[in-house]
């Protein structure tokens, strides 16, 4: 299944240089995702929130930072895995920061307005909005 990024949508991103970390969703979990900043099309490297922990080990950050590298067809160099491993390092904090679920898209314009009263006097007042849905698959 094809998936694409929205950066539009995206909690943050940051580049460094040929690699960009996005720290987005994906199939509704918290993700870092890194790719080539300048080669488009290529394949993504993702760290899923649920597999942030495996990252605290040192040799399995190491291992994964050099599939990293292959993935993103960088230089199978200890300089490309020592700057993977920053990255992913430093976006781990981040990653497990942000919010669990992207902020709700509306139809545009509302449908109405609703107000909360308690003895005469508005406690609350809102316009009512309908939340547009996602993609769905079936």
């Amino acid at each position: 299944m094809a998936v694409s990024l929205d950066l539009r949508k995206a909690h943050a991103s940051h580049v460094y240089g040929e690699v960009t970390a996005i720290l987005t969703w994906v199939n509704d979990e918290r993700a870092l995702v890194l790719l080539a900043t300048h080669r488009k099309g290529s394949p993504w490297y993702i760290v899923c929130e649920s597999a942030a922990w495996k990252y605290d080990d040192p040799s399995y950050l190491a291992s994964q930072c050099a599939k990293a590298a292959e993935v993103l067809d960088l230089d199978q160099t200890s300089t490309a895995w020592f700057k993977l491993a920053t990255i992913i390092n430093d976006g781990l904090g981040d990653l497990v920061r942000m919010p669990s679920a992207p902020p709700p898209e509306y139809v545009s314009g509302n449908f109405g307005h609703s107000i909360l009263s308690a003895d005469g006097k508005v406690v609350a007042e809102q316009d009512i909005r309908v939340e547009r849905e996602g993609v769905t698959y079936g």
